[in-house]
């Protein structure tokens, strides 16, 4: 798969969301790593069937897990499915997101509950029902993925905000009930990342020029899938075992800088 050494090898791993975007780069570091990884995806089976033909032809064990994590009788379905091919889950990551951008003026109803169970209720949802699966076992890990939309205005993501915001407190939470389990639970916020998923931003192509600009890294360099991936393949590690109930920003330092206009000289 790429590397010598397999830290996570005979573990296993759900990512939800985990055939396209970000979701794709966790599911190929963990692989890569040994894990025995279900990808989930909701409706496109095209990616995920490209994606799990092209790690299983380098060596790892993929499966994939059609569901809807919106629809709670699902998350349970996709739960027993997991359970009953391995008898166990090491790793969960909550990658799966979902948005429709909208001033909160405009939004109807249905959006922030599509925004809300997809984001959110499903955090919960998938904790609750992987608990038979994941109590004290090896290395248990639940990671979920958040954005910078609580945190920072974002045009026309308000309801966006909320549910990403409630994903955060409830990781929170779940790190300290689910300690005595043996489960380890984080939160990674990773920095604008450049995926077809993310393109839905209304402002992305001037956010993007924006990070460019300032960013004292140079060479356009900005947080990508594969950072992702190894961010989580590294809070997944025993070595790690005592990072617990964070929020890790992964964006080389971008929030600290990112209001400023134009780059500073050096000298």
């Amino acid at each position: 798969m790429g590397i010598s050494s397999q830290p996570l090898k005979g573990r296993v791993a759900l990512v939800t969301g985990g055939s396209r975007g970000i979701g794709a780069g966790i599911t190929r570091k963990l692989a890569s790593w040994g894990c025995k990884v279900c990808v989930n995806y909701v409706d496109r089976h095209g990616p995920a069937k490209k994606l799990a033909k092209e790690l299983n032809a380098q060596g790892g064990e993929i499966s994939l897990h059609c569901a809807d994590i919106a629809i709670p009788g699902e998350i349970e379905r996709l739960m027993s499915e997991i359970g009953a091919l391995h008898g166990q889950l090491n790793i969960l990551v909550h990658n799966a997101a979902a948005n429709q951008f909208s001033r909160l003026e405009d939004s109807s109803l249905g959006q922030w509950e599509f925004t809300q169970d997809t984001n959110a209720r499903s955090t919960w949802l998938l904790a609750k029902h992987a608990l038979p699966w994941m109590e004290h076992r090896e290395g248990a890990r639940y990671i979920t993925i958040t954005n910078s939309t609580p945190h920072r205005i974002i045009q026309s993501a308000g309801v966006f905000a909320a549910a990403k915001s409630s994903l955060e407190v409830l990781t929170s939470y779940l790190a300290y009930e689910y300690a005595p389990y043996g489960i380890v639970v984080n939160c990674l916020r990773p920095g604008l990342v450049r995926t077809g998923v993310f393109s839905v931003r209304p402002d992305f192509e001037f956010a993007v020029e924006h990070e460019y600009a300032i960013s004292p890294w140079g060479n356009n360099r900005m947080t990508t899938v594969e950072d992702c991936g190894d961010a989580v393949a590294m809070l997944c590690l025993d070595e790690a075992k005592w990072i617990a109930g964070q929020l890790i920003t992964l964006d080389g330092g971008y929030r600290h800088w990112c209001n400023l206009r134009e780059p500073e000289s050096v000298e």
